[in-house]
């Protein structure tokens, strides 16, 4: 029988399940939370920052376990997304086995502050490796992980999974209500004052962010309506993984009559169809549990997700302590075995001619394993260097002058009071390029005269959407726009040429790249 342990990290509150673990079941033990600013006696509310450490943290944790008489059970942690960097990348065509490698690499260039030392998961969107592999990679701060691992520590824990809270809420809000054929669902898992909002699509999580709220969304009418703001902003920002797609039903985590109320509000606002379900569905209550269930059960979703999955032994999507790695090499004990067997037969002809033998077998597994080394070292710098070749012979193969095309991009631009730009990226192709703008404007029109005054007849504007977005004010749109160059002859030798001067539009710009621009998620 054994006994598991699921929390969630965070330094204003903790919340914790658990489960007792049988042969056909799962009994839930405990729910509780602790309030870590009322057990360390902080100052109230809004007087003053509460920062407790790790070491407050687990403490606090520990004394609530004793309190139980919970001990040394085996421990899962959970954490908000709002914690981990996450942003969706696509790399080039590659192996299941490859693939940790490459979007590692991908995550250190893409990621403005990721380093080496962080610890990088990610989560597959499709599985074609013939085809330019997208992923949803998160990235979690060392400085983090230590204090998640210090307070595990001090509670006297040792954490087996750090995993990511809308994952789990998804996972159990799938096995509770399954999927029907063509279903795209939002998952609204509302833990404190935030939402985790999480679109699943054919049973694989595309798209997940976190939002904070202002008051009770089950209670306040108008902490309900930012609620139904969150979701259009989700639904939107998820349409470029959904292919221009929407959701179309809202799963809601909790069963309670304020759950159940909500589902019919938002059903009517945003004239979707809308369920809630029961988060103690796959577990057994314990009479304990059973007559003092906490007053907002729908809180504890993620963690039960998390139970669950360990009693069906599923592979959580994302777990920072355990993340993606390239396959272990075949082992070589086969080997060793049958040289082994055969020495024995050799010893039996002769004591002599058998040790000469092994040694002579002894001498080419090492002179094997020794070219195996070099071997896999050449390959490795061989690969690199062919990756960059190639993206050399694109770029120099393109027909298209990326300093004149600069300069055109600058003088064409509206002023920076009308539109700022975030992010531009130069791709080239054999025969023309494309550039891609990403950005803020004050308006729509602001927007529209840009992409007319950057289209003629070499150049054609895609328009890749627009979206309400007051966080760069006084910009309150934010927008994608492409400029396809579709031929443009080679440009005459220049030399000594001074560079374009940037119009205060134009903000940071990027160095090309032969890759195919990439999405970023928010």
């Amino acid at each position: 029988m054994a006994r598991w342990l699921a929390y969630e990290w965070n330094d204003r509150e903790l919340r914790v399940a658990v489960a007792t673990s049988r042969s056909d079941r799962l009994i839930l033990e405990h729910l509780f939370d602790v309030n870590l600013r009322d057990a360390l006696g902080g100052a109230p509310a809004g007087e003053e920052p509460f920062r407790p450490s790790a070491e407050d943290i687990g403490r606090c944790l520990a004394a609530a376990l004793a309190a139980r008489n919970i001990r040394r059970p085996t421990t899962f942690v959970t954490i908000s997304r709002s914690l981990v960097e996450l942003r969706q990348l696509s790399v080039p065509p590659v192996s299941d086995d490859d693939l940790p490698e490459v979007v590692k690499l991908q995550a250190l260039r893409e990621f403005t502050h990721v380093t080496e030392d962080w610890s990088i998961d990610y989560l597959p969107l499709d599985g074609d490796p013939t085809q330019p592999r997208n992923v949803l990679v998160a990235a979690l701060s060392p400085q983090l992980l230590s204090q998640i691992q210090d307070t595990c520590r001090v509670a006297q824990l040792r954490p087996e999974r750090l995993l990511l809270r809308p994952c789990a809420s998804a996972s159990l809000a799938r096995r509770c209500l399954p999927l029907s054929e063509g279903e795209i669902r939002l998952v609204i898992d509302l833990v404190g004052d935030e939402v985790d909002l999480s679109v699943i699509v054919e049973g694989r999580l595309v798209f997940m962010r976190t939002a904070r709220l202002v008051g009770d969304p089950l209670r306040d009418p108008s902490s309900a309506e930012t609620l139904v703001g969150e979701i259009r902003r989700t639904m939107m920002a998820a349409q470029n993984q959904l292919g221009g797609g929407r959701a179309n039903h809202l799963v809601l985590c909790g069963n309670t009559p304020a759950h159940e109320h909500l589902v019919g509000l938002l059903h009517e606002r945003l004239d979707l169809s809308a369920s809630c379900f029961n988060p103690f569905q796959p577990f057994v209550l314990s009479p304990q549990l059973a007559e003092s269930l906490p007053d907002h059960p729908g809180e504890y979703t993620a963690l039960l997700g998390v139970l669950a999955d360990e009693k069906e032994k599923i592979t959580p999507p994302l777990d920072f302590l355990h993340p993606h790695r390239r396959p272990e090499p075949p082992s070589k004990k086969r080997q060793l075995l049958v040289a082994g067997v055969g020495a024995a037969v050799l010893v039996a002809l002769g004591v002599g001619y058998g040790w000469w033998q092994l040694a002579q077998l002894d001498q080419e597994i090492a002179q094997l394993r020794t070219r195996q080394s070099e071997l896999d070292r050449e390959l490795k710098a061989g690969a690199e260097v062919a990756q960059l070749a190639q993206a050399v012979r694109g770029w120099l193969g393109s027909r298209v002058d990326w300093l004149e095309e600069l300069k055109r991009l600058n003088e064409k631009i509206p002023s920076a009071k009308e539109v700022m730009l975030t992010k531009v990226s130069l791709a080239a192709g054999s025969k023309a390029g494309e550039i891609s703008l990403e950005g803020f404007a004050a308006t729509s029109e602001s927007v529209q005269k840009m992409e007319q005054a950057l289209e003629d007849e070499t150049h054609r504007v895609v328009s890749k959407g627009k979206a309400e977005d007051d966080s760069q004010k006084p910009y309150t749109l934010r927008f994608g726009t492409s400029v396809v160059i579709r031929s443009t002859p080679p440009a005459p030798a220049r030399s000594g040429r001074a560079p374009a001067a940037r119009t205060p539009g134009l903000t940071p710009t990027a160095a090309p790249r032969s890759a195919a621009p990439r999405q970023t998620v928010r």
